[in-house]
């Protein structure tokens, strides 16, 4: 019996978006057809997919199908490509990991778990992807940092490039689970000080929060650089930026 699941749904009111996992494949769905699935199931994988299953060739080889009803319902296929992230995004000595080849230890967040695969042991690692084409940019940046910041002490381990179905359909990134405690308003020094190293390097973190930041072993380490900044030569909004992210610092630590 094949493997059906929906893995992720994006939903906007005049499109739906869902991510599937058809047996060893990932494909994508945009229903533009909004009234073909009832509100109250639009969140439910299994009616979900009773209804796609009533979709002409739905059980045919392609990637991506987009349903509309311009002139009654009408389903085509492969109209729009699945999403990757560029080539020139990518270090080619890091390895590559097939989405399906973990385990889900614990769900963080919508795009975030924490995982394990044979190739490592069984040793947790943190996965992130981008599910739909507009996370991307999020990632892209964050994979940007991480390569920019390489060998620095502060962050964690990059493992390596997440794919779907195939190797250069990269989706996402592997990082090494830190250990460790979220900090408290006890804990502003040693923050301050590991923010001020990543300063350093030349990176600007752009969102530290609590959740953010690990404090282990005495030292802040930091995760989650969506949103960072890159200094380049002479960058006077650059050191802006430095003043106005140390000025945040206590405020951030302070809260749920």
């Amino acid at each position: 019996m094949q493997v059906e699941q929906v893995l992720s749904l994006d939903l906007e009111s005049t499109d739906y978006l869902y991510r599937i996992r058809r047996d060893a494949r990932i494909v994508y769905v945009s229903v533009q057809y909004t009234t073909l699935i009832p509100d109250a199931d639009r969140t439910d994988s299994s009616r979900i997919l009773a209804i796609l299953r009533t979709l002409p060739g739905w059980q045919g080889q392609w990637t991506t199908l987009t349903v509309t009803n311009s002139k009654g319902l009408s389903t085509k296929y492969d109209v729009f490509k699945p999403h990757r992230l560029a080539p020139t995004s990518l270090v080619p000595s890091f390895p590559r990991y097939n989405f399906l080849d973990f385990t889900v230890v614990e769900r963080i967040s919508d795009r975030v778990s924490m995982v394990s695969t044979d190739r490592l042991r069984g040793k947790n690692c943190v996965r992130k992807i981008a599910r739909f084409s507009h996370e991307l940019k999020a990632i892209k940046k964050e994979i940007e940092a991480y390569h920019f910041l390489h060998g620095f002490p502060l962050i964690p381990k990059f493992m390596g490039y997440v794919y779907e179905e195939t190797c250069d359909r990269v989706v996402g990134f592997l990082i090494e689970a830190l250990e460790g405690r979220h900090p408290s308003a006890e804990d502003y020094e040693i923050c301050q000080s590991g923010m001020f190293e990543l300063h350093k390097r030349g990176v600007v973190h752009g969102d530290l929060n609590k959740y953010n930041i690990f404090i282990d072993g005495g030292k802040a380490k930091f995760v989650d650089f969506e949103v960072a900044s890159f200094q380049v030569t002479d960058d006077k909004n650059y050191k802006v930026l430095e003043r106005e992210e140390a000025e945040r610092l206590p405020k951030t630590l302070v809260g749920d």
